[in-house]
């Protein structure tokens, strides 16, 4: 069985000199998600058929077929962080115009940058699971 940490009566968040990326830092790391990783959709959906260029795309860079490529977001990625001491860290860089309608926001731990589930780049890995007795 796990043991669970217990927050204290009236948890406000982590001090600021708890290591995390910055505003300016996610910024420029989004940047260079989408134009070198082909972190996307741009406007993400879970309709099927949907943002079929990007599919296409991304598909070819992770060399698999469009169908598997949407079945891998930032949420079912390796790198993917979103662990409630990670989600308070988040909480220090402001919402972008891209979160909107984008799902839950993560952290990247590979391109260090705040992601969102609903998409997805070509970095991903999928992620191991630790089967526990």
């Amino acid at each position: 069985m796990k043991d669970f940490m217990m927050m204290p009566k009236g948890f406000m968040g982590l001090p600021m000199e708890e290591e995390f990326i910055t505003a300016t830092e996610n910024k420029k790391n989004y940047a260079i998600a989408v134009q070198d990783w082909n972190y996307g959709p741009e406007m993400p959906t879970n309709q099927p058929g949907a943002n079929k260029e990007f599919y296409a795309k991304v598909a070819e860079a992770m060399q698999c077929d469009a169908k598997d490529a949407r079945r891998k977001h930032c949420s079912n990625c390796e790198y993917y962080d979103n662990t409630f001491m990670t989600q308070v860290k988040i909480e220090r860089i402001p919402l972008a115009a891209y979160d909107k309608g984008a799902g839950f926001r993560g952290h990247c731990e590979k391109l260090r940058f705040v992601c969102n589930d609903m998409r997805v780049c070509q970095a991903w890995e999928e992620r191991e699971f630790d089967m526990e007795d």
